[in-house]
């Protein structure tokens, strides 16, 4: 049987039999309208119609006057987030084989160097490198008492590597910097295990203690 919405005019089919001798409440899934509904007294033979239950089941909207239901939603394709994925594993395998190339794409392009400093991708000056078998003694030269301190440069980091310039401390008893100097290593590259010797000589002020070289922390 045909039932009508009489708030909306909406059109429903539905099988007589779910409504009953005596009735029953419908509701429009359009508007929303409830209503007693009844059979009709010229009831034709039952027919095979949809369920009665998209009466007063869910909210879908339907075009008005039929009772086709809804149409389902379209998927989403995945193809984006595919793509996406494949442009920051792309991005990521890039800059993770840049950071492993770094010393050789430093020495190639130079102009290189602030971009991997500026994201703390440089090490410091002197690592993997070693001061070892330092020694200090005082001598005459020119007529004037000067302290040389001697020793040797080792490359541990198991590459090649850049040595810095060296630095030269000298402090009274109390720890108080008394003198700084800097002076250019013998080599500017060690390769691996390579070992060089290096001296420096300075006038050693008043009240001299300790003398200490080390390697130069500014870039």
């Amino acid at each position: 049987m045909i039932i009508t919405c009489p708030e909306c005019e909406t059109r429903y089919g539905v099988d007589a039999a779910a409504i009953g001798a005596s009735g029953r409440t419908v509701r429009c899934s359009r508007c929303s309208h409830s209503w007693v509904e009844r059979q009709p007294d010229d009831l034709p033979p039952p027919q095979e119609l949809p369920p009665p239950s998209r009466l007063d089941t869910g909210r879908r909207s339907r075009p008005a006057g039929t009772n086709l239901p809804a149409l389902p939603r379209e998927k989403k394709s995945k193809a984006p987030v595919i793509l996406w994925s494949l442009v920051i594993l792309t991005l990521v395998g890039i800059i993770s084989t840049a950071v492993v190339k770094r010393d050789m794409i430093m020495e190639r392009v130079p102009a290189s160097t602030g971009v991997f400093d500026m994201f703390g991708l440089i090490p410091a000056p002197g690592v993997g490198l070693a001061i070892q078998n330092q020694r200090i003694k005082a001598i005459q030269k020119g007529g004037k008492r000067v302290v040389r301190i001697e020793g040797d440069i080792v490359n541990v980091s198991g590459k090649a590597a850049v040595v810095p310039r060296m630095l030269g401390i000298i402090r009274d008893k109390n720890g108080k910097v008394l003198k700084r100097w800097r002076f250019k290593p013998p080599l500017p590259k060690l390769l691996n295990k390579e070992r060089i010797s290096f001296a420096t000589e300075v006038p050693p002020p008043e009240g001299s203690v300790t003398f200490v070289v080390t390697f130069d922390q500014r870039r």
